[in-house]
């Protein structure tokens, strides 16, 4: 009898400690943040059109894996990080009605009672342009910065074609974007 109570009490106990750590990890684990804007091109040869997007991210990229990736990029280059990149899934950025590409890293900081979110994407290549090799290949990157108010609202930039890089003589990285590209996001708002 003593056998079984004490069965029962340690069954007890582990069930208990089970459903207080499973809620523990729901209250930690954060609920993905949906976003959608519009993409206006204000010159450039896109200029005067605009498209909707959406973008969800499901999780932030922490300051180590920054870190590693930042390394990636100085001692070997942007095409080892491309490789990274396309191995991390953080979320989704898409033009509304297609598939879009998954978010290799998303940033959040707090500046004042601003909201900026950063993401860098290794971009999809239509075959015609990886068969005839122009020069935007070496452009493997898209990149939004948005800035958001207390409600979530806000607007940012779009660079589509975008090459990063590490100068060794200056000794800073640099971002260089292919073309005259002048894309804003407008109307940036959470999803409800």
């Amino acid at each position: 009898m003593r056998n079984q109570m004490g069965k029962l009490a340690l069954l007890l106990m582990f069930t208990c400690a089970s459903v207080l750590t499973a809620a523990r990890g729901q209250e930690e684990r954060k609920k993905p943040e949906s976003y959608s804007g519009v993409a206006m091109a204000t010159g450039g040869s896109l200029g005067g059109r605009s498209t909707w997007f959406d973008f969800k991210i499901n999780e932030y990229t922490t300051d180590e894996e920054v870190e590693n990736f930042v390394t990636l990029l100085r001692e070997k280059g942007q095409h080892a990080l491309l490789n990274a990149l396309g191995k991390e899934d953080k979320g989704q950025l898409s033009v509304v009605g297609r598939v879009g590409n998954p978010i290799g890293i998303a940033r959040k900081r707090q500046q004042g009672t601003k909201t900026i979110i950063t993401i860098v994407t290794a971009r999809e290549m239509p075959f015609i342009e990886l068969y005839r090799n122009n020069r935007s290949v070496d452009y493997p990157f898209g990149i939004l910065q948005v800035t958001l108010n207390e409600k979530g609202e806000g607007m940012g930039q779009i660079m589509i074609a975008a090459k990063l890089k590490f100068d060794k003589k200056k000794g800073h990285y640099e971002i260089e974007s292919y073309g005259n590209q002048y894309i804003k996001a407008a109307n940036v708002r959470p999803w409800k």
